[in-house]
């Protein structure tokens, strides 16, 4: 069976025309839904990152006071060790008196008994004694006792620059015990007075004795 289309030419390719057209704008409307589709995802993607960039600068700003906050405490940690750093440096210049003492009390020789001991941090020692000394003995022999003194005070770690100031012949009066109906009485006793000096050192700094 034959169709036989007996419309002119133009009109026929109006309707073509016309069916194109719809195809078009079905296509141009298509992609305009797609790219506000694109559009509304970038836009919920970027709200997302705008409340993530929110959080890190609250976070930030939060860190930032606590910081503040603590800086007081880094403020006074620094004054505490300074004040440790002094309170260290004062204690290792200082000098345990009362251990310088004993050590010299533990030198002395058994013949040598101390009337003083002076001790000073910033001036040294000072000490007087006595030893005794026989009648008819000469110098060079009672004065060994004081001689040993000197050389056992310098060799102490704690003591230096050890020096013989005096040393005298002298009678010490020892009382005797009385007897049955008598009175108690002195008795001279011959003995060398001597006095010595010598520095002490401060804590933490080399030691350097020896003997004058």
């Amino acid at each position: 069976m034959f169709r036989i289309n007996l419309l002119p030419k133009e009109v026929l390719e109006r309707r073509r025309y016309e069916g194109w057209f719809r195809w078009v704008v079905i296509l141009g409307v298509g992609l305009v839904l797609i790219m506000l589709g694109v559009y509304a995802l970038l836009m919920v993607e970027v709200a997302a990152k705008n409340g993530q960039l929110q959080a890190i600068q609250e976070s930030a700003t939060q860190r930032k006071t606590l910081a503040e906050q603590l800086s007081i405490f880094q403020e006074k940690e620094q004054e505490l060790k300074t004040r440790q750093s002094v309170a260290q440096t004062a204690l290792a210049a200082r000098v345990n008196i009362g251990q310088v003492a004993e050590d010299v009390s533990l030198v002395l020789p058994d013949e040598v008994w101390l009337d003083l001991l002076t001790i000073n941090q910033d001036t040294g020692i000072v000490l007087t004694a006595q030893t005794p000394r026989n009648a008819g003995q000469s110098n060079d022999v009672a004065y060994k006792s004081v001689a040993k003194t000197l050389v056992r005070l310098s060799e102490l770690p704690d003591l230096y620059d050890v020096w013989l100031t005096t040393a005298t012949n002298a009678q010490w009066q020892q009382w005797a015990p009385p007897a049955a109906g008598a009175q108690a009485s002195a008795l001279p006793v011959n003995v060398v007075t001597f006095q010595a000096s010598t520095k002490v050192h401060a804590a933490g700094t080399p030691n350097s004795a020896g003997t004058k």
